[in-house]
């Protein structure tokens, strides 16, 4: 759990009633700070979909990533089961705030904690090994990367993120 001060959770009402428009406002920053020190220390330091390493790297490369696209489910965006942290490649290149890895994108009022809704791995929810073999080696100068889907999600992660494009040998 994250303990916030008295002025964040201000601010973060303020943004959960629209009052503060933009992600990108300053007065996130120490909020948006707290949230990737927490995933940081509490999950490995790996992007949550291609797994690519993000340990040693600066704050500003990680993106604090909204499974559910907080501009579609503005009241999960503090919410720690619908948040982890992603590279810029998966986050802002691919998914952005696209909701067509959804089950039933019409539906209005998900179960964001159903892991049958999601047809990607969720990150929280999901085991990634079970879906997704993800095998990364280097020797020197030499580049292993290998991704081995394991079921339909790990076959539908591997698409939508293209991480074909990824792989090395």
């Amino acid at each position: 759990m994250i303990a916030y001060s008295h002025t964040e959770r201000e601010v973060i009402e303020s943004f959960l009633n629209d009052e503060i428009q933009d992600w990108s406002n300053k007065k996130l920053d120490s909020i948006k700070s707290k949230i990737k020190n927490y995933f940081k220390s509490n999950w490995t330091e790996q992007c949550c979909y291609c797994k690519r390493g993000l340990e040693d790297e600066f704050n500003m490369v990680i993106d604090i990533e909204h499974i559910l696209p907080k501009y579609s489910y503005r009241n999960l965006s503090f919410d720690l089961l619908n948040l982890n942290l992603s590279c810029k490649r998966c986050n802002m290149k691919i998914k952005k705030d696209r909701i067509d890895f959804l089950i039933d994108i019409q539906a209005s009022k998900i179960n964001f904690t159903d892991t049958l809704n999601y047809k990607f791995i969720h990150p929280n929810f999901d085991n990634y090994e079970t879906n997704l073999r993800y095998f990364n080696l280097t020797v020197d100068t030499r580049k292993f990367i290998k991704y081995l889907p394991q079921s339909d999600k790990g076959q539908f992660t591997y698409n939508y993120f293209n991480l074909d494009k990824i792989e090395q040998a």
